[in-house]
């Protein structure tokens, strides 16, 4: 079975124990708490990507982007691979914002909604938190059905390898 490839992006303001997440208004993930991000297109490179979805999304630039993860999301009834890059942003311009499409809100990290996430976030976000660089593949058909996962701690070197590896799209 040919799955399509897609590759998106995933931001998470950091500063110090806090986390600023987006509330879905709409779309694939309506109703869920989650970073900033999505589709990367045809004529961007990830980090393009990854500025241009804050500034739809929250209004803000980030200046400051950290590559810390990389997780293959298999799709099966999408028939889609979703190819997530996770960036942690500790510095931005600009005034967070709601949009259209996000509502923004601070969380102290013992304060995230993880009942209103995603299912498998509280695998990864851990590490995400630590700021550990880490890989994840999951099989799942929509928020709440997860049918296998797995997780590891890498080295930076890992990451970029395995980025190069499962991507057709240059990081930067």
């Amino acid at each position: 079975m040919n799955f399509e490839l897609k590759n998106c992006t995933t931001c998470f303001v950091i500063q110090e124990n806090k986390i600023l997440l987006g509330l879905k208004k709409r779309g694939y993930g309506v109703e869920k708490w989650n970073g900033f991000g999505g589709k990367v297109d045809a004529n961007e490179t990830i980090l393009q990507g990854a500025i241009r979805e804050m500034q739809e999304e929250c209004n803000i630039t980030p200046t400051k982007l950290k590559f810390v993860g990389l997780i293959k999301y298999t799709l099966p009834k999408l028939k889609m691979i979703s190819l997530s890059h996770q960036f942690i942003v500790s510095e931005f311009e600009g005034s967070i914002q709601e949009s259209e499409e996000m509502r923004p809100q601070w969380f102290e990290f013992k304060d995230i909604p993880f009942q209103d996430m995603w299912c498998e976030n509280h695998i990864w976000y851990g590490d995400l938190l630590k700021q550990n660089y880490f890989y994840g593949e999951y099989t799942m058909d929509g928020p709440q059905n997860l049918y296998s996962s797995m997780n590891r701690i890498v080295e930076r070197e890992e990451l970029i390898q395995l980025q190069k590896q499962l991507s057709n799209k240059l990081l930067e």
